[in-house]
C-alpha cells in the first residue's frame, strides 16, 4: 500500500475492504477504495452532475466525494440531516416576516451556504499566491468567530452552516420591521461587514484560484418520511441547484447532491420545475465490466499486501485475469446448470457495487480461513451467494420502505407460488390465492408495479439452450411498466430466500434466469 495509512482497510477478515464508504471518509481512504477508471466516474469528470441518483449501494457517496481527488479542489461536505434541520428553522422564522416563494427559499439557501464555503476557503490552508490580499483578509477577519466555535469539530462544514443559521435567525428576531430578502442580505452580518460584501470577497478569491468550490450534500436517502414537512425547502434547493447548473461556466460555486432512485418518483413530483431543476442529474447504472474492475482494484491492493506472489505476471489493469487467478472457472448451481463463476455471482445481484463486493468479500474470507490461501473454491462461491441473499434481499426492501412498506410481506406470501417464468394470468391467479388484497391492502396492478419497481419481477425476453433471459427495472431506461401481454421472470436474488417453486430441490433441473446486463458466459 506504499505506507499511505490505509493498510488497515484490507484484512483477511475483509479482503476487499469495507463495502460501504462513509460520507466522513478521508480522501486517502476514498482513493484506496475507489476506482477512478470506471465509466461512471469518467462521465462525471467530463460533465459534473448536479444530482447523483442511484439505488442504495450504487456508489453515490463515493462518486460524490471523488470530486476531492482533483488537484487544488475545494469542497464543502454537508450532511442532509444537518442542512435540512437548519434550513427548516430559518425558513419557519423568516416566513413569519415575509412570503417565501420557491425563488426566495433558493436565495436563502444560497445565502446560508456561503458560510461554510467562506470558512472552508480559510481553513483549507494558508493564502495562495494569487489570492487578492484585501479579499482574503476580509474572509479571515469575518470567519474568526466561527473558526473558534468549530475548532476541533469533526463536522466543521455543518457547524459553520449552523453558526450562520443561528446568527441569521437572531438577526431576524431583532428586526423591528417586515423585511425583504434583499434587505436581509444587505443587513445581515456574520461579524462586522454586510454579508453581501463578504460573499463578493469570497468570489474574488475563488476566481483567483481558478477552480469552483463544490458543495457536496450527501445523502437525501433518509428524508423520505419527512418529504411533505420539508417540501418548500426541497423545492428551493432543487431550484438553486438547477440554476447553478445552468451557470456552469461562470458560477464560482457548484452544488452536487445525492439522492436515492428509490425516492426519485416522490422528489420528481416535489420539484416546482423538474425539467430545469434536474437537467444535470446523473443516474448510476453499472456495467458488469466496471463492477469487476472495482472488485479487481481492491483485490490487487489486498493481495499485494498479504499474498504478493499472487499478482506476479498480471498487469495492473488486468482485473479479469486477476479474478480468474483466485476464482474457480465455473460453478454448478442449485439447478444443476454449470456456468461461469462471475456470471453466477453477478446474476444473483442487482448489479450494485455493494452487493457484488459483499459476495466476493465473503467468499475470499472463507477460502483464506479454510486453506490459508486466496484461492476460492466453487463451494465458497455457492455458500457466499446463499448467505448474501439473506442480507441483500431485506436491504432492497429497506431501501424502498418509504414507498412500499409492505413489500417484504407480499414477497413472502406470493413468491412461493411462482416459478421462474410465468404469464400475467398466472400471476393474477396466484395473487388471489396468496390473499394479497386482504392481507396487504394492495390491488393486483399495484402489486405487479411494486414488484417490478423493486427488481423482483422482470420482463421475459427469450431463452437459450441454458437459460431464460429477462430485463429488470434497475437496468432499464426510465421506469419499467409491465402489461398483461408480457411474460414475466423472477430475479434470481429472491427465488431461494422466498422459496420460489422452481428453487425447491423437488423442482429438478430448471433453466436459470439471466438478467440483462449480466455477462452471458454459460460454460
Amino acid at each position: 500500500m506504499g505506507g499511505n495509512g490505509v493498510e488497515y482497510l484490507f484484512t483477511t477478515q475483509h479482503p476487499l475492504g469495507p463495502i460501504a464508504i462513509a460520507d466522513s471518509a478521508s480522501t486517502s481512504v476514498l482513493k484506496a477504495l475507489y476506482d477512478t477508471r470506471v465509466q461512471l466516474h469518467l462521465r462525471s469528470e467530463d460533465s459534473p452532475p448536479t444530482f447523483i441518483v442511484g439505488r442504495r449501494g450504487s456508489g453515490k457517496t463515493a462518486l460524490l466525494l471523488s470530486r476531492e481527488f482533483k488537484p487544488g479542489a475545494q469542497s464543502v461536505r454537508l450532511s442532509a440531516q444537518g442542512v435540512f434541520s437548519g434550513m427548516q428553522a430559518a425558513t419557519r422564522r423568516i416566513g413569519r416576516s415575509m412570503i417565501l416563494p420557491v425563488e426566495g427559499v433558493a436565495q436563502l439557501w444560497e445565502m446560508l451556504l456561503w458560510a461554510p464555503i467562506i470558512t472552508r476557503l480559510v481553513l483549507s490552508g494558508p493564502p495562495q499566491p494569487d489570492d487578492p490580499e484585501r479579499a482574503y483578509q476580509i474572509l479571515w477577519q469575518e470567519t474568526a468567530t466561527v473558526r473558534r466555535e468549530i475548532s476541533g469539530s469533526a463536522t466543521q462544514d455543518d457547524d459553520a452552516l449552523d453558526f450562520a443559521t443561528l446568527k441569521l435567525i437572531k438577526h431576524v428576531d431583532e428586526c423591528d420591521t417586515v423585511i425583504s430578502l434583499e434587505t436581509l442580505r444587505r443587513g445581515f452580518r456574520l461579524t462586522d461587514r454586510p454579508w453581501s460584501e463578504v460573499i463578493e470577497a469570497a468570489k474574488q478569491v475563488i476566481a483567483a484560484r481558478g477552480t469552483p468550490v463544490f458543495v457536496l450534500i450527501d445523502s437525501l436517502e433518509h428524508i423520505g418520511q419527512h418529504v411533505d414537512e420539508i417540501r418548500g425547502i426541497l423545492q428551493g434547493l432543487f431550484h438553486l441547484v438547477g440554476q447553478l447548473g445552468l451557470r456552469t461556466g461562470a458560477s464560482p460555486v457548484r452544488i452536487q447532491c445525492c439522492f436515492p432512485s428509490e425516492l426519485w418518483p416522490v422528489l420528481d413530483q416535489v420539484s416546482a420545475n423538474p425539467i430545469k431543476d434536474f437537467s444535470g442529474r446523473m443516474v448510476l447504472r453499472w456495467h458488469w465490466q466496471d463492477l469487476l474492475s472495482a472488485v479487481g482494484m481492491r483485490l490487487r491492493t489486498f493481495l499485494e499486501r498479504h499474498f504478493p506472489e499472487e499478482v506476479k505476471g498480471i498487469g495492473r489493469d488486468d482485473h479479469e485475469r486477476l479474478l480468474e487467478r483466485v476464482l474457480p472457472p465455473s460453478v454448478l448451481g442449485p439447478g444443476a446448470v454449470p456456468e461461469s463463476t462471475v456470471a453466477y455471482v453477478l446474476r444473483h445481484t442487482q448489479l450494485l457495487p455493494r452487493q457484488v463486493l459483499y459476495v466476493f468479500n465473503e467468499a475470499l474470507h472463507a477460502a483464506i480461513a479454510k486453506t490459508g490461501a486466496p484461492r476460492i473454491r466453487a463451494d465458497d462461491i455457492l455458500a457466499a451467494v446463499a448467505e448474501a441473499e439473506a442480507t441483500l434481499c431485506p436491504e432492497v426492501f429497506s431501501a424502498n420502505s418509504f414507498r412500499y412498506p409492505g413489500a417484504q410481506v407480499v414477497a413472502q406470501r406470493l413468491i412461493p407460488y411462482l416459478p421462474f417464468r410465468f404469464d400475467d394470468g398466472y400471476l393474477h391467479r396466484m395473487y388471489n390465492q396468496a390473499g394479497i388484497r386482504k392481507e396487504c391492502d394492495l390491488d393486483y396492478v399495484q402489486t405487479r408495479e411494486m414488484l417490478t419497481d423493486l427488481g423482483i419481477l422482470g420482463r421475459y425476453l427469450g431463452e437459450t439452450e441454458r437459460y431464460l433471459r429477462a430485463e429488470f427495472a434497475y437496468a432499464a431506461e426510465g421506469r419499467m411498466i409491465l402489461s398483461h401481454e408480457d411474460q414475466f421472470c423472477l430475479h434470481p436474488l429472491f427465488v431461494r430466500q422466498y422459496r420460489s417453486r422452481d428453487a425447491l430441490p423437488s423442482a429438478g433441473p430448471v433453466k436459470p434466469v439471466y438478467p440483462s446486463g449480466t455477462p452471458e458466459r454459460a460454460v
